[in-house]
């Protein structure tokens, strides 16, 4: 490992606040050294705050700069199309390459994302992004274990675009976030489907009565 990242010399991380991109600076401050790395974070009206929160926490605790970035998503990405990924990676990349004027970007992508399943990954090749998880042929085991040392707790997420059926727009995306918000922390791997107005969990959970109460009222008190 320590002959891959010797390869480079400044190197920019772009971290979501997921434990792959967090997994991914932290090897890049274990080999590089903090001061050769920078982190960027996409702080667009379409990324859940707590994520921008946590990605402020984690460059703080392993001591390397952090530019928080407005990424303004092209027309396609509102039309939610099957290829909205595609539109928001390939902006968002886009507007790190052009800040890091030249030097080296690395993702969090691992070897166990599959390409068929995601849109971005065009994004990634057009853009000249290097992946060195999957470069590794590291997974997310790998990760979960790398950011133990963190003590954050990481929720398993996607954009808020992700959980809209119809056009995207600001009003219904900032809706979708204050459901989860108040629910994220009870409920692992919620997901607010708005336009259907249903819940849905990424993982089988068994709810109480009392489970159903917290839910119903949540998504009342935003409807």
């Amino acid at each position: 490992m320590e002959t891959y990242f010797n390869k480079f010399d400044k190197v920019f991380v772009a971290l979501s606040g997921g434990a792959d991109s967090a997994a991914v600076l932290m090897m890049a401050v274990e080999y590089l050294g903090a001061d050769r790395v920078t982190a960027f974070t996409c702080t667009g009206s379409h990324v859940f705050g707590h994520e921008i929160e946590t990605a402020k926490e984690i460059a703080a605790k392993l001591g390397v700069k952090h530019v928080c970035m407005v990424v303004d998503m092209p027309e396609q990405f509102y039309e939610n199309a099957p290829d909205r990924c595609y539109h928001c990676k390939k902006a968002t990349l886009a507007k790190i390459v052009e800040m890091a004027k030249g030097d080296t970007i690395f993702d969090g992508t691992n070897i166990d994302d599959d390409p068929r399943n995601r849109p971005g990954f065009r994004a990634l090749q057009e853009t000249g992004i290097i992946s060195p998880l999957r470069d590794l042929g590291l997974g997310k085991s790998f990760t979960l274990d790398k950011v133990k040392p963190l003590d954050i707790d990481f929720h398993d997420e996607s954009c808020k675009a992700t959980r809209l059926t119809l056009p995207i727009d600001e009003e219904r995306m900032n809706r979708v976030e204050r459901v989860e918000s108040l629910l994220r922390d009870r409920f692992r791997g919620l997901r607010y489907r708005l336009d259907d107005n249903r819940i849905e969990f990424k993982k089988p959970v068994r709810l109480s009565a009392s489970d159903f109460e917290n839910i119903v009222n949540a998504v009342g008190m935003i409807s």
